[in-house]
């Protein structure tokens, strides 16, 4: 329980009355003891601990003199010791105090941390007394001078038996409850410490217009928020936010920056990885000595940084932008304004963000853990969440993987911060699902050594939006506080920055505090809103010379699905440097690359997760109840499987099966209206019928069917060219064909496009043998088919090897072989050097 002291008048203090009904009457021999604390950052520690009045009006005192810095423990009207404590035991660790009364001698003693501290002898008279905390209103034992402190765990002991245990981890009231007895003391003005442990307190709410960027003084216990036209500073040790107008405006802080305060030499920074533009904050002339000039957006959303002891120069690691993850170690030297890229060693540092930083007391190595990205950094070529923890050797600039956290029933990714607790060999980090806007961040503490994590504390509420949002977690080492903020700005440029606090250490999730909010699966159609622009640039170019006509069974080169990026509120610009693998192309794809413009916005997307957008780009998949998705699914596929739709006969059939004709007509009528008031949102898109035919027709330059570019592009058969495959490749990273959706007629055509789209990866495998990343790409799209196809992965543990990341040829086949043996039940008979034979 924390009492509140001098901070507050006398009314508000805290009093903890263990008697308060009658005297407590003890046994020849008790022990009355505790253990307290002290709690940080206050201006005035004077005061009664505890106070024990015996039935003889004898007190029994012990109080903190703030004057002289030590304590006393009174008896009577007598000084009987004075000792000390140093600030560390006093503040940061649980102190146990004893009382020892014996009424047959007259003894009594006091002992800290099992050590006797001190023992007198008086007339005790009976053993009854009335036990007090803090302050009390006991007639001639008044009292309301107590130091700002922490009880907790109060037992009494009579000849050696416990007889009485108040542990005080009580949540709210007034009361505590002894354990033993059931009795209840009585509790004034209590906060009690276990909710401050469990449930996070918001500790300011901010309103700032346009891009403001955080940094933390680990030292001093400051936040530090850097706006255009000032510079807030919040302290934890003294709370309150105050604000310094800048004398200069810093009006050119763009989307993407970051700031960081340098614990070596005292300063605080802000820079634009962009264009390498590097800032430091004069407090005394209350300005910025540089600024960034108007750009593009930055490339490096969610990167992390850390600024290391070795060569005090600033680290920046991945981040994200214009479709591609990174895996760049960035350094610049302060001291020389020098900016440089790392050449890195030892295990491969997948391109990633949306990952969490944090670095030994010494400053030489930074561990970072999970985020989200792709083997090359493309956006296209299968994402997915990383959990691995990987330790940034600073002096040699090598990475090691430490382990991998086992997949998780529910993905998540991390604020950008770990906090590090070197002596408990662990970290904390904060937690979140990616695809939710009204989100949550959950607390973990897990191990520097072992895959192993627990989650802590209550949830904290996160507006989750990308690129607009941010999320940081630190640590108050002398106030025992973890720091969380929270960052999101709103179309309208007004970034809104929370500010929560979390006594430590934090408890465990309780039962009935509810888990993250994630889900099992990260879902296909952010998967697909991830995949815009890079599918679109293949392609467009087609489109537009696409002749406007109706189609039957769209077997013209129709491209991709236009797909939307991370949506940020902000149209992108694409001008990314290559991705980290050689892709060979010859100068006539690239100058039809380069022809891009503006893509389609109508799409039906039948890879992976069902997805249709209209013309305005607005998702309308919801639209289509069930009866009018496998309506619009019956008769598409069979126009552009065969280009002759499907009959009535079959229609009814599937559909209405259980109606008479009648009533099937009148079903298909009404249905069919509501299908082609979807459709017409679509542009020229429209269900026909010819004949006793129900077909699909539709302009290739206002509609794109990924289905129908795969029926293009398995027309070729085994003649793909590079670019053709790499076209597949980006289709088929959506996932297998309707993999959400299940009806009887439609299982043997998933089986046949899946066993199709076998066919030419495996072909395109034996055609490419010369390009290793591009081979992992076509295995990788294998697995997705058939996680336990041999040959995909022989060449991918191959081509790893062949890439030097032996460590990951050899995951890659311990990982086929689980997965083989829980498909088959039988263990992979091959060894792994026979793959690599």
């Amino acid at each position: 329980m924390r009492f509140y002291s001098h901070e507050v008048v006398q009314e508000k203090r805290t009093s903890l009355n263990l008697t308060p009904a009658a005297p407590l009457c003890l046994k020849d021999e008790a022990d009355i003891s505790f253990d307290f604390n002290f709690t940080p950052n206050h201006e005035i520690y004077f005061g009664y601990i505890v106070r024990i009045i015996t039935a003889a009006n004898l007190n029994i005192d012990l109080i903190y003199n703030q004057r002289e810095r030590n304590f006393n423990f009174v008896v009577g009207e007598r000084l009987s010791h004075v000792f000390t404590m140093d600030s560390v035991t006093l503040f940061e660790k649980w102190n146990h105090c004893n009382i020892h009364l014996n009424r047959k001698t007259g003894e009594i003693s006091f002992s800290l941390n099992q050590h006797r501290i001190s023992s007198d002898r008086v007339q005790m008279g009976n053993n009854c007394c009335k036990l007090f905390f803090g302050t009390n209103n006991y007639e001639g034992f008044q009292t309301v001078d107590i130091p700002p402190m922490n009880i907790r765990d109060i037992r009494i002991t009579e000849n050696g038996v416990l007889t009485h245990n108040w542990p005080l981890d009580e949540t709210s009231g007034n009361q505590g409850k002894d354990q033993v007895q059931g009795g209840m003391a009585q509790v004034t003005n209590a906060e009690w410490i276990k909710t401050r442990h469990q449930n996070w307190e918001q500790a300011q709410t901010l309103h700032i217009a346009g891009n403001p960027s955080i940094a933390f003084d680990k030292e001093n216990e400051r936040l530090y928020i850097i706006a255009t036209d000032s510079l807030y500073t919040l302290s934890f040790k003294s709370p309150g936010v105050s604000a310094v107008k800048l004398s200069q405006p810093h009006d050119t802080l763009l989307p993407g920056n970051q700031s960081v305060y340098n614990p070596y030499t005292h300063s605080l920074h802000n820079f634009y990885i962009d264009q390498r533009q590097f800032s430091t904050y004069n407090f005394a002339a209350r300005r910025w000595d540089a600024g960034a000039a108007r750009d593009i957006l930055t490339v490096y959303w969610q990167a992390n940084k850390f600024i290391s002891s070795t060569d005090t120069a600033l680290y920046i690691l991945g981040g994200y932008g214009q479709m591609k993850y990174k895996n760049e170690v960035q350094r610049y030297h302060i001291a020389t304004h020098q900016w440089d890229s790392i050449a890195t060693g030892g295990d491969y540092f997948m391109p990633r963000y949306l990952a969490a930083l944090g670095t030994n007391t010494a400053g030489d190595t930074a561990y970072v853990m999970g985020g989200y990205g792709s083997y090359n950094g493309n956006q296209v070529m299968n994402p997915k969440y990383y959990y691995d923890l990987l330790a940034f050797d600073v002096r040699h600039h090598s990475f090691k993987r430490l382990y991998h956290l086992k997949e998780p029933d529910k993905q998540f990714c991390f604020a950008n911060s770990l906090v590090i607790d070197e002596t408990e060999h662990a970290y904390y980090g904060l937690i979140y699902p990616k695809d939710q806007f009204n989100s949550t961040l959950q607390l973990i503490k897990g191990s520097l050594h072992s895959p192993e994590y627990q989650l802590l504390g209550a949830t904290i509420p996160y507006q989750f939006h990308d690129v607009q949002s941010f999320a940081d977690l630190f640590y108050c080492s002398s106030g025992k506080k973890l720091v969380a903020v929270t960052l999101y700005t709103s179309k309208e440029q007004v970034t809104s920055i929370n500010i929560y606090t979390l006594d430590f250490p934090p408890n465990a999730v309780e039962a009935t505090s509810p888990a993250v909010p994630v889900p099992g699966k990260f879902p296909l159609g952010y998967l697909l809103a991830s995949l815009a622009l890079a599918a679109a640039g293949f392609v467009a170019w087609k489109l537009l010379k696409a002749k406007s006509k109706p189609v039957v069974a769209s077997l013209t080169p129709v491209g991709i699905a236009t797909l939307p990026v991370h949506d940020t509120g902000i149209t992108p610009v694409i001008h990314d440097a290559p991705p980290p693998v050689a892709v060979h192309e010859t100068a006539e794809e690239l100058a039809a690359e380069a022809e891009v413009t503006a893509p389609a916005k109508s799409r039906v997307c039948l890879f992976g997760q069902f997805e249709v957008n209209d013309k305005t780009g607005a998702d309308c998949t919801r639209q289509f109840t069930p009866l009018l998705k496998e309506m619009f699914l019956l008769i598409s596929i069979y126009t552009l499987r065969s280009g002759k739709g499907v009959s009535s006969e079959k229609l009814y059939a599937t559909l209405w099966k259980d109606k008479s004709s009648k009533d099937a007509q009148n079903n298909r009528s009404v249905n069919m209206v509501k299908l082609k008031g979807i459709l017409d949102k679509l542009g020229n898109c429209n269900i026909a019928k010819l004949g006793d035919r129900w077909v699909l027709q539709y302009e290739t330059a206002d509609l794109d069917i990924d289905l129908a570019l795969f029926f293009e592009l398995e027309q070729h058969g085994g003649s793909l060219n590079h670019k053709q495959v790499r076209r597949l490749l980006q289709l088929l990273s959506r996932g297998n064909f309707l993999y959400d959706t299940s009806y009887p007629w439609l299982e043997d055509i998933q089986s046949e496009i899946s066993g199709k789209a076998l066919n030419l990866l495996s072909e395109a495998l034996a055609r490419f043998h010369s390009d290793p990343g591009f081979l992992l790409e076509i295995a990788n799209s294998i697995f997705l088919f058939d996680p336990v196809n041999e040959e995909a992965l022989r060449v991918k543990c191959k081509n790893l090897s062949l890439l030097g990341r032996h460590s990951m040829a050899k995951a890659v086949f311990e990982k086929f072989a689980r997965e083989y043996q829980h498909m088959y039940g039988e263990e992979f008979q091959q060894s792994f050097h026979e793959v690599m034979g």
